[in-house]
């Protein structure tokens, strides 16, 4: 028994090793790949119908716009050759769906597209016939086209590299830009912003070409599509301001019944080590309204920091704090 159930075992082993001989020969490896050849070809050269997606775009006539926003893409429904179709879905780059409506005589306000309009806008199908498209009927409001010159808003994060700060803001070459569209649509843009982008580890002024968005596309067009950015980073450094005074807002003059100590503090600037070389203490006030000398209630007044360059930030006050005292006579 035990004689039989080895030679099974055995026999078995025997046999997979012979099949796996057959799969890895060269006859059997080459009769396969022409049957897929021929299978593939004879499939690909039957005929099917099927979906394809395709750019869309419409064409008005030069006094109109659209107000609408509009599909990037329609699905145009084909029919043809395998080999016909295959082409068109991965390698063709000039297949699309243009509606011209240039040439008729639209006025402001609603215009349907067709079915129709839609397979007769179809371009560079070769070998292959639209016979259908999805949506089979698409609305349009149109209006009076209008120009108009508006700032450039800059939408950049910089992360500096450890130890630099970036110091000024961002400047925009050019700093504006003539968007071109719906006259309902271009009168409520007041600025139009480069697309988000984030610079990091930066350590020098830096100079770089950034998109502008996209976001109103077949609206509204732009004149041109990037602008170049420029801003300024450089190695931080911080600086300590000895005896600045503290103004009283409010009054002349501050009663002597009312006591505060100490008269100036100190404080520390954060900021750009070329930009500290050349600050002006003057761009600092520190200040207490009078009001809140006469709220007091604890005897601790905190005073308030304004620093009029928005490249330099206060790091620390000392003390944080002023006394106060009120004497009654």
């Amino acid at each position: 028994m035990k004689k039989h159930r080895h030679e099974t075992k055995f026999g078995r082993i025997f046999n997979l090793k012979r099949i796996k001989r057959v799969l890895l020969s060269r006859a059997f490896l080459g009769s396969f790949f022409f049957a897929s050849a021929l299978w593939i070809y004879t499939a690909l050269n039957s005929e099917y119908k099927t979906f394809i997606d395709v750019p869309f775009r419409i064409l008005l006539p030069k006094n109109l716009a659209i107000e609408t926003a509009m599909p990037e893409k329609i699905s145009v429904k084909v029919k043809g050759k395998g080999w016909d179709i295959f082409y068109l879905n991965f390698f063709s780059t000039s297949a699309n769906c243009t509606v011209n409506l240039s040439d008729k005589n639209l006025t402001e306000g609603n215009y349907q597209i067709t079915r129709n309009d839609f397979i007769k806008g179809v371009e560079s199908f070769s070998n292959v016939e639209a016979i259908d498209v999805l949506p089979e009927v698409l609305e349009i409001t149109t209006g009076t086209i209008e120009r108009k010159k508006v700032p450039v808003r800059v939408n950049i994060k910089v992360n500096p590299r450890d130890g630099f700060i970036q110091v000024a803001g961002f400047s925009s070459y050019p700093d504006s830009v003539i968007i071109t569209g719906n006259s309902r649509v271009v009168r409520n843009i007041e600025y139009w912003e480069t697309a988000p982008t984030i610079f990091s580890d930066v350590y020098q002024v830096q100079s770089s070409t950034v998109n502008l968005k996209d976001t109103l596309r077949n609206i509204v067009s732009l004149s041109q599509s990037s602008v170049n950015v420029k801003f300024k980073v450089e190695q931080a450094g911080e600086l300590l301001i000895n005896d600045v005074n503290i103004d009283i807002r409010g009054v002349d003059n501050l009663p002597k019944s009312q006591l505060l100590s100490p008269k100036k503090i100190n404080i520390t600037v954060r900021g750009g080590i070329e930009q500290l070389a050349d600050f002006n203490p003057n761009l600092i006030s520190s200040y207490i309204e009078y009001r809140d000398i006469l709220n007091d209630s604890i005897g601790i007044i905190i005073p308030k920091i304004d620093i009029s360059n928005s490249n330099f930030h206060i790091i620390s006050v000392n003390p944080p704090f002023l006394y106060h005292k009120k004497i009654i006579n």
